[in-house]
């Protein structure tokens, strides 16, 4: 057989040779992910929260959490930095699942806010939310994304695992954004409800998620993994690696258009449909980001993951333009949630085993693994992107005239949460869709990969 008859064939077995996930991996790797799920929840409430219970201006808000979210861009640079120079006996990106704790402990404090001027609430505000994001969930991102890495034995399996973590994930978030409208409704819809949620959802949550560290551990080494690189050198390698600056602009895309969503859906709730309780029912939304996962691994073989993700975001933007066709419809409301769920968080979900790709990709490129720097680029666009969605939804909202001390808002504040609930976001998926199609990694990994492991065994 001649030579590329011969690498040919190597990499049709390549391909083929994929191997199955242990039982400790699926089991145990999964609670982090739910643990963080659920605290997207909660964390969800942050703007409703403060603008009316904390007597911060939703304008205000919305600045401060902008401003909070940029400064996350040197946290993440850092961290990225600090995580290529970790070598300890547990791993490179395993010990900073103990993040966890300060995260959850930062979100239980946020909640408990007391009494204050307004000018020390949005100090407080602004403190705790820097603490939940640009410290302690931009360790846990970066982090996670190398333990992965180094926790598989092939990196294909990163599909797998993230279908189960994000289907398990997912349905904790459904089954968390149930309970915890129905909490606040029993509960009084006051300070100190919010505390108890906080509370009974932050404990056991910490708890849980913390059984990753101490159940899951790195294994894969690679032979250029222990090198120590520098700062100039780390932003050297990443103006290389085409593919996780894509993989970036697209996560920052996503988040702006998602967070204009997401920050809207509570507002659109009580004004437009004139029920806070709708929040529940739309929540079994993420019923079709639950199927799209499952049968992710399925159709990741079949079509490509990325094809998958294209055709997802198109269905996102038929799903939010859905609901303008009858605003006081509650099952064509229904109807366009579960459709428009998919635009975004398909991606979302699987943007992590991108990332693992671009690692493979960029050590390929330049000899160098800076896995903690690629993680921090994709982490840190993604903060980014939501700062922008959170800052723009209060900017707009604020320009709109909305007020949270009336019980109806003017037609022009409506008519702003109409449009951040539906054409802008449908708008952001169908540019997702378009970005997307020039990612071209996912063809060429298998040759990449291979010729890896050459190298490798060279050495």
């Amino acid at each position: 057989m001649s030579r590329p008859g011969m690498k040919k064939w190597r990499i049709e077995m390549e391909q083929k040779r994929v191997e199955k996930l242990s039982w400790k991996l699926k089991l145990f790797w999964p609670l982090f992910g739910i643990s963080t799920s659920v605290a997207g929840v909660v964390t969800g409430y942050i703007s409703y929260y403060a603008s009316d219970y904390m007597g911060i201006s939703v304008a205000l808000v919305g600045t401060l959490i902008m401003i909070s979210k940029i400064f996350d861009g040197f946290t993440d640079v850092m961290a990225g930095y600090l995580i290529d120079r970790t070598h300890t006996k547990y791993g490179k990106g395993r010990p900073y699942d103990f993040s966890l704790i300060g995260y959850w402990l930062s979100i239980i404090a946020l909640y408990c806010a007391p009494r204050m001027s307004v000018v020390l609430s949005a100090a407080y505000l602004f403190i705790m939310y820097t603490l939940i994001n640009s410290v302690f969930a931009t360790l846990m991102n970066c982090g996670g994304a190398v333990y992965m890495a180094n926790a598989l034995d092939d990196p294909r399996q990163s599909v797998s695992l993230i279908s189960i973590t994000s289907t398990l994930g997912t349905l904790c978030t459904m089954v968390a954004s149930i309970i915890l409208p129905q909490m606040l409704d029993k509960l009084g819809n006051t300070s100190a409800a919010w505390k108890t949620i906080a509370l009974s959802f932050g404990i056991p949550m910490m708890i849980l998620g913390m059984l990753r560290f101490f159940m899951v551990k790195e294994k894969r080494n690679s032979d250029v993994k222990n090198e120590r690189i520098g700062f100039k050198e780390m932003l050297q390698v990443l103006a290389k690696n085409k593919y996780i600056l894509l993989v970036a602009l697209i996560n920052c895309w996503c988040s702006i258009g998602c967070n204009l969503n997401i920050n809207t859906s509570t507002y659109y709730c009580v004004y437009i449909m004139k029920n806070i309780g709708l929040q529940s029912i739309l929540s079994l939304s993420m019923v079709s980001v639950i199927l799209i996962v499952i049968l992710m691994p399925f159709l990741s073989k079949k079509f490509g993951t990325v094809n998958v993700m294209r055709v997802c975001s198109l269905f996102g933007a038929f799903g939010y333009i859905l609901r303008l066709f009858d605003l006081n419809s509650v099952p064509l409301l229904v109807a366009s949630s579960f459709i428009s769920m998919v635009g975004f968080y398909t991606f979302f979900s699987f943007s992590s085993a991108m990332v693992i790709d671009c690692m493979d990709y960029g050590e390929w490129k330049t000899g160098k693994r800076s896995e903690g720097a690629v993680a921090a680029t994709q982490s840190v666009c993604s903060k980014v992107g939501a700062a922008i969605g959170v800052g723009l939804c209060g900017f707009l909202m604020g320009m709109a005239g909305y007020n949270g001390n009336l019980d109806v808002q003017t037609a022009g504040t409506n008519a702003m949460i109409i449009a951040l609930s539906s054409w802008i976001p449908a708008a952001f998926c169908i540019v997702e869709f378009i970005m997307l199609k020039f990612y071209k990694l996912e063809e060429n990994l298998p040759q990449i990969r291979l010729e890896l492991n050459d190298r490798r065994n060279i050495k």
